[in-house]
């Protein structure tokens, strides 16, 4: 048997793998194949009693119907492309009608359910159509050992692979290796004017476009002004950072999302990544040195994704404030975090309160939204992979005038049932508003917290 993570086989996936894990549609490189029994499995399964179950089952036929929506019946048939970035690469989604095949005569007289040997019958057809192995792919221990006596090779789930945001999503960003300017002769391989530099257009990725920031690993950072067939041409920041809010940026990231939320060309951007990244903490650093310090906007407005979405939260105590605050720990322990002295002793809550009061920071809810219109603000949306397309929309669409909007969330930690990393309307932002001129994008890979939270993040 293959090494799952070196298996280059095209995948057979079975009902379990995907009710299981949703995302093992995303999870492989290569080919995916789903016949019309996992079909009928799955919503067989989305009435069943167990709300766990139908819950999966009915995540899985959300993603699946984001992935083929708009598609013929002969374009599934022929495969539809599955999403690929610079850092994943994935082959095609294929859906295939297997009850009309004739069943192998071992599985017709055999035993056991129905289902299950009509999907390894599947299997057996599509070898011989492909005239190349296939792996069965199934949690049900059984069924893989039943598809070994067929001679198909067989695994389980690849539970330790993880989908990332920047497995999904154009990044807003490029990593150079080594030192950018390193890799021409002279200056005719990067012509100046002034201080933009003109880069031949296959340095960058097939993703470059203008907004689109990139750095290397001697520090140089730049931005992408204007791109054509031939060149793309870039300016540089600062190698120097300044403190933002007393803030300095810990890598090459931060010190692009710190430019980005700063630049007062931009009223929108959307910042993804894993947890302990820096999201919130940059957010809330640049909405206060913009409000307090540049006194561009009068007050920060905070509001994010529940977990009761958008259910009236009247059943908890106090006003709308006390009810909202529980929901808003990551912005408050973001606003402790940058307010702590360690050389003085101070007291940090009642700076903070101080803070809040002075920035004018409103934590609200989205069941109080509608009809609002934001001016005069950062409204900073946390938590936005839980929200669905529509929600992003209704959210994006309350900005007013002098109205800075920045759209925070981690695919990766999509705690519900009715979203998916296809259907979350983070993804949906990012894909839309990547072309809005007056819109930034960035995606962290890097984790700033404890070890334990990086390789919490990278292994569980």
């Amino acid at each position: 048997m293959k090494n799952p993570n070196e298996n280059r086989n095209p995948r057979i996936l079975d009902t379990s793998a995907l009710v299981h894990d949703p995302k093992s549609l995303l999870s492989y490189q290569d080919d995916i194949y789903i016949c019309l029994t996992v079909l009928e499995e799955l919503d067989n399964l989305k009435e069943r009693r167990e709300k766990s179950v139908s819950a999966d089952a009915r995540a899985v036929i959300r993603m699946l119907e984001d992935i083929i929506n708009g598609h013929s019946a002969e374009e599934m048939e022929n495969g539809i492309q599955l999403p690929s970035t610079e850092t994943a690469e994935r082959g095609k989604l294929f859906i295939g009608i297997d009850t009309k095949l004739d069943v192998v005569g071992e599985l017709k007289k055999g035993i056991g359910s129905d289902a299950d040997n009509r999907i390894i019958n599947y299997a057996l057809y599509m070898r011989k159509v492909l005239d190349k192995e296939v792996t069965l792919v199934s949690r049900d221990i059984n069924m893989r050992l039943k598809a070994r006596t067929m001679g198909l090779d067989a695994e389980d789930v690849l539970i330790d692979h993880q989908i990332a945001d920047v497995d999904l999503l154009y990044t807003g960003v490029q990593a150079f290796e080594g030192d950018l300017f390193d890799r021409f002769e002279d200056e005719a391989g990067f012509a100046m004017k002034g201080e933009v530099y003109r880069f031949n257009r296959d340095v960058f990725n097939d993703e470059a476009q203008k907004r689109m920031y990139w750095f290397d690993e001697v520090g140089h950072i730049g931005v992408i002004t204007d791109i054509n067939d031939e060149h793309v041409f870039t300016t540089l920041l600062p190698r120097k950072q300044e403190k933002i809010w007393g803030i300095l940026p810990k890598n090459q990231r931060q010190a692009i999302a710190l430019d980005q939320l700063t630049n007062p060309e931009f009223d929108l951007n959307i910042i993804l990544g894993p947890a302990g990244s820096g999201k919130t903490f940059l957010a809330v650093a640049a909405a206060l040195h913009e409000v307090l310090e540049l006194k561009q906007y009068k007050k920060i407005v905070v509001v994010r994704s529940r977990d009761f979405m958008d259910d009236d939260p009247g059943y908890l105590p106090g006003d709308l404030k006390e009810k909202s605050m529980p929901l808003m720990a990551g912005v408050t322990d973001a606003l402790v975090s940058m307010h702590t002295d360690d050389e003085h002793e101070v007291n940090v809550y009642a700076t903070v309160e101080h803070v809040i009061e002075r920035a004018n920071i409103e934590f609200t809810s989205m069941a109080y939204f509608r009809g609002r219109s934001i001016d005069d603000a950062v409204l900073i949306i946390d938590e936005a992979q839980n929200m669905t397309r529509a929600q992003v929309k209704g959210m994006l669409s309350r900005g007013g005038k002098n109205c800075r909007t920045i759209v925070l969330g981690n695919l990766a930690q999509i705690d519900d049932k009715f979203v998916t990393p296809a259907s979350s309307g983070a993804s949906a932002a990012v894909n839309v508003y990547r072309n809005y001129e007056h819109g930034s994008v960035l995606i962290f890979d890097e984790v700033e917290r404890s070890a334990l939270a990086q390789f919490t993040e990278q292994n569980l």
